[in-house]
């Protein structure tokens, strides 16, 4: 049996008055009406009460319909016959197939309420539970009637997509706009929290499709099959594509990943549902989509260690500064700047290190010519890894090389590896 405990919710008026009042958990609209008559100078049949979109009818609990502490009621006076009756409290939205249902488990999900997750940016900085709200698009005054309830995430995540009836007194507005709050916590009217509409409570018991166990909660992606993988294996699968450089830059969505099984149409369109890797991969997210932006926009990144910095310099522009660290760089070959062919540059400088002396033995001048040499066959013949400068000769046909320091890049592009490279280049001739 569920405990039942007093608790104070807010009642508003239509004339703008407020007022709280205190309300059990089994009690009933009619008894929350009377208690409301008892500090009101209203009637029983003058008014109606409006919560989350839905007019409340008198034998509903404040349990079914999920009143909380501190929640709003509106009392609302007028015609309410304009207004389509809602039969239930709260439906499920349900358009995302969760693959093949028997009748009996499809029936036992359409009893059960739906929970909502939301990324709550304040005071949680996490994902949690949340509530779907309804006000009116134009005057924002949650007194707001429905004219039927949503039955997908098109309707609620679609602007204007739903009407109904503002009871404010001064709007004539007939269009719906939802919006979510953190239950966590309580919270105002301006609190709102990011919807992650692809996580779901399991309610039909789908396998998930990396390590087939049945979870509790699951990601459910945007593919027509509807692939479902549990929470444990979503935040492992994001964490090895961002590692593996396997997000991609989508022009509508920006920098994401598609469902594992790679269907069209599965691109993460919300990306805080990429939080739940947590701050340090979310940060990296971050940093790899400004890079990957910048370098499909034609930039470069500064090759200086611990730096990384994004830089548009002009067609032609060799001589590259960065505007952050102040490194001062080749644009062609991405080491410190100098005149003359990328290619000689080096040899240039190691002759230049073994002649100018006038203190060195004939077996110095036959080194520093071997140097020279040795340098020059390096420079022709092999590429500096991206992070440590090592030189790395390339002896077969993939791209994908990984250096001494363990660094991986692409031989081609000479950027980390990523699945870009992977996709276009990743065996090819060896330059």
């Amino acid at each position: 049996m569920a405990e039942i405990f007093t608790f104070p919710v807010s009642v508003k008026e239509s004339g703008g008055k407020n007022y709280m009042i205190n309300v059990r958990s089994d009690w009933n609209v009619t008894q929350v009406k009377e208690a409301i008559v008892r500090q009101s100078r209203l009637q029983l049949t003058q008014f109606k009460l409006v919560f989350a979109g839905m007019e409340l009818k008198e034998q509903m609990t404040l349990q079914g319909i999920g009143v909380q502490n501190t929640s709003t009621l509106h009392c609302v006076r007028g015609n309410f016959s304009a207004s389509v009756q809602l039969e239930r409290s709260m439906k499920p939205l349900k358009d995302v197939n969760l693959g093949a249902m028997e009748p009996a488990a499809a029936a036992a999900a359409e009893g059960q309420r739906t929970q909502f997750y939301v990324y709550c940016k304040k005071p949680c900085e996490a994902i949690a539970p949340g509530k779907l709200r309804v006000r009116c698009a134009e005057c924002k005054d949650t007194a707001f009637v429905l004219s039927k309830e949503p039955s997908g995430w098109s309707d609620v995540l679609t602007p204007r997509k739903m009407s109904g009836n503002c009871n404010s007194t001064s709007c004539q507005c007939k269009t719906a706009e939802f919006f979510f709050k953190c239950s966590s916590h309580h919270t105002l009217n301006e609190d709102t929290s990011v919807p992650l509409y692809m996580i779901r409570s399991n309610d039909v018991k789908v396998e998930c499709i990396i390590c087939l166990a049945v979870r509790e909660m699951v990601v459910v992606f945007d593919c027509i099959v509807g692939h479902s993988i549990c929470v444990g294996c979503f935040v492992e699968y994001m964490e090895r594509t961002l590692n593996d450089r396997g997000f991609v830059e989508d022009r509508q969505h920006g920098y994401t990943i598609k469902c594992p099984a790679g269907c069209d149409g599965s691109e993460v369109k919300e990306i805080h549902h990429f939080r739940m890797m947590g701050n340090k991969n979310y940060d990296k997210y971050q940093r790899f989509g400004t890079e990957e932006c910048v370098l499909q926009m034609g930039g470069i990144l500064c090759p200086q260690v611990d730096c990384g910095n994004g830089l548009l310099p002009e067609q032609g522009q060799r001589r590259i500064e960065c505007n952050e660290c102040k490194h001062v760089f080749c644009a062609r070959c991405k080491k410190a700047y100098h005149s003359g062919s990328c290619n000689s540059a080096s040899s240039r400088q190691q002759g230049a290190q073994a002649y100018n002396t006038n203190r060195f033995s004939a077996v110095d001048a036959e080194r520093a010519r071997w140097v020279v040499a040795n340098e020059r066959y390096i420079e022709d013949n092999a590429k500096r890894c991206p992070r440590c400068g090592v030189a790395i000769q390339k002896t077969e046909g993939c791209n994908h090389m990984t250096c001494t320091c363990k660094f991986e890049f692409c031989w081609l592009c000479l950027i980390e590896w990523n699945g870009n490279c992977q996709g276009r280049h990743w065996f090819r001739a060896t330059r």
